[in-house]
């Protein structure tokens, strides 16, 4: 909705935007392959669409069936977070010697094929270790069993739990940024400048059906390149952790074949 606000105030163009619940983007992206709508209609989606096609939620190829036209927020605010109150460790090297110790032992909350579990799965493999893995349902409800320090350790973006970083109530093991971010007076330490080179961004992107122009997806290519100028998305970017991206419809499409070439080599041994 922020990028909608943006267009319309930078350029002038009216954005309705639809929200499509349902089957991790599929419902989504079948209405816009079903009425393509003469470029007018687009699905603006995450990198929870790699994992989806990967584990054959989809009967349709997204860089096959769709042309991408621009990624204009990359977030890599994406954190591993423990209760303050564990008695184990406190951060992710004590964590990292605790589990060799203790294998399996330490459990961690995700679902099988979503972003989450990519994310453990790259960390045990920087680290060495292996953790407990359990499926503790949405971000809310990890949220909450971490709070009443039921899980060891949950992933999820730091901004959903300013909060409790705020209050030191959560401690932040580490992001998946490249170096350290900055949230308010917060430091948020990325877990490659604590020695684990492991870094991955949630991106979003605009995609619309083959059917749509090229000239058309150039436009609205260059209405994301000028929007980047608005001070409202600025603002809404800052606050929310997230970099404003203004790539090329090719360079989006080359990013996304990318994290999906690698999500792929995590997640070989979930795929059919």
């Amino acid at each position: 909705r922020a990028l909608a606000a943006a267009l319309n105030e930078q350029l002038g163009w009216n954005v309705i935007v639809s929200n499509m619940a349902g089957g991790s983007g599929s419902v989504a992206f079948e209405d816009a392959l079903t009425n393509p709508d003469d470029g007018y209609r687009y699905v603006f989606y995450h990198n929870g669409g790699v994992t989806s096609e990967l584990m054959g939620m989809y009967d349709f190829g997204i860089t096959e069936d769709f042309k991408l036209a621009g990624m204009p927020f990359l977030d890599y605010s994406n954190a591993f977070l423990i209760n303050a109150e564990n008695e184990n460790f406190k951060d992710v090297d004590s964590m990292v010697e605790y589990m060799k110790a203790n294998p399996n032992t330490v459990t961690f909350a995700t679902e099988t094929g979503n972003f989450t579990h990519l994310q453990v799965l790259a960390f045990e493999a920087a680290a060495g270790v292996k953790f407990n893995i359990v499926d503790a349902g949405t971000a809310a409800q990890k949220i909450t069993e971490l709070l009443g320090k039921r899980l060891d350790v949950i992933g999820t973006q730091a901004g959903l739990v300013r909060d409790y970083l705020t209050t030191n109530q959560f401690i932040n093991l580490g992001t998946f940024a490249e170096a350290s971010i900055q949230m308010g007076d917060i430091e948020l330490k990325s877990f490659k400048d604590q020695g684990y080179d492991v870094v991955f961004s949630k991106f979003f992107y605009l995609a619309a059906p083959n059917a749509v122009d090229d000239e058309i997806i150039t436009k609205m290519n260059e209405g994301l390149a000028k929007v980047v100028e608005n001070a409202g998305l600025q603002a809404y970017a800052e606050n929310a952790l997230l970099e404003i991206s203004s790539m090329t419809p090719e360079a989006t499409e080359d990013y996304y074949n990318a994290q999906k070439a690698v999500y792929a080599e995590y997640l070989a041994d979930y795929i059919d």
